[in-house]
């Protein structure tokens, strides 16, 4: 593992996206993004994630430029189309478009299309929670996950993430994949060396296997809890490419080994809790609930009781100024700055 200043991190890897067409403007949202990932525990999820964006980039798979506009306008209910650029780009844009619409209205729903990889759907659900609004987000991906008894790859691990805010415990986020694992956490297990726990992925004969290799060598992911995961997919598809016209799952190719436009689609709901409820007595009521769940008894090997995304927040509080990155994605790093060391 590599150590290196946090800030130092950030300037380098928005020096490699403005060299490679970003605006100034967008540049620190995906890197933004990417460092929350990492900072977070989800490495699956952050700095490796880097090379791919721009290759793409590179590759002219990706805009690095990208004029998003909203395709279909019902007030409350928009599609909006990303123009291929980047996913957290492209995200970010659309929940620019919700709050201001949220100014006028109780409720936001956006279908998203022409889009790509936009990181966790945690980060973007977190920061409306931060802002005071429930959020559901969820994005569609490439096909890694056979349907419940099936063989074929061809539903994604489909993310979806729910927030809202609490006073003393800054939010609720649940960010899971509707698989048994995201496919980046498989990447980074094969990039480390290492084994994955079992029942996480069958290899291309239908077995379950623990080789990360296996698993991405023609394998497929295991839906999360059997049928439900694979039924949570399927839905998420409904949502970010039946409403929007974007890729479905099977439609679309991994952005690690794809000379395909991916066109990703996203999912965005937002609700302004003020308007259906007092703010205070939301809040009252949650923080109780809360409360209530946290101090209840723990079974053995078991000290605490979190709540959805509290470990994640507990990390993102953390002021330390360096963080660990791998040597493989560190080297990738150099590679892409021509050189110069982030140490």
């Amino acid at each position: 593992m590599v150590e290196i200043e946090i800030e130092k991190l950030n300037k380098l890897m928005t020096d490699i996206l403005l060299s490679n067409g970003v605006s100034e403007e967008e540049a620190p949202v995906v890197v933004d993004s990417i460092l929350e990932a990492e900072r977070s525990g989800v490495e699956s999820h952050g700095v490796l994630r880097l090379k791919p964006y721009v290759q793409r980039i590179k590759d002219g798979l990706v805009n690095a430029n990208p004029d998003i506009k909203i395709a279909v306008d019902r007030d409350s209910i928009i599609v909006v189309d990303g123009d291929n650029g980047l996913g957290q780009v492209v995200a970010e844009k659309t929940l620019e478009i919700c709050y201001d619409r949220l100014e006028k209205s109780s409720i936001m729903v956006a279908s998203v299309r022409n889009s790509n990889h936009f990181g966790t759907s945690g980060y973007f659900s977190r920061k409306a929670a931060e802002k005071g609004y429930l959020a559901m987000i969820a994005s569609n991906a490439s096909p890694t996950m056979a349907p419940w008894g099936g063989l074929d790859p061809l539903l994604g691990t489909n993310p979806i993430a729910m927030s809202f805010p609490i006073v003393e415990n800054s939010n609720f986020t649940l960010d899971m994949a509707t698989s048994a694992t995201a496919k980046g956490k498989i990447r980074t297990f094969e990039r480390k060396g290492i084994d994955m726990p079992t029942g996480y992925a069958l290899d291309k004969d239908g077995y379950d296997t623990t080789d990360p290799k296996a698993a991405l060598d023609g394998g497929t992911i295991l839906p999360l809890g059997q049928h439900k995961g694979y039924g949570l997919s399927m839905f998420v598809d409904v949502l970010c490419a039946g409403l929007s016209a974007a890729s479905l799952s099977y439609e679309t190719d991994s952005m690690f080994n794809s000379n395909n436009i991916a066109n990703i689609g996203h999912f965005f709901l937002l609700i302004k809790i003020d308007d259906i409820v007092q703010r205070e007595q939301f809040d009252n009521r949650m923080q109780e609930w809360i409360n209530t769940i946290k101090s209840s008894e723990t079974r053995p090997g078991f000290e605490e009781i979190y709540i959805p995304g509290e470990i994640e927040n507990n990390k993102l509080s953390n002021q330390e100024e360096t963080i660990f990155i791998h040597e493989k994605t560190y080297k990738e790093l150099l590679d892409m700055s021509n050189g110069i060391s982030v140490k």
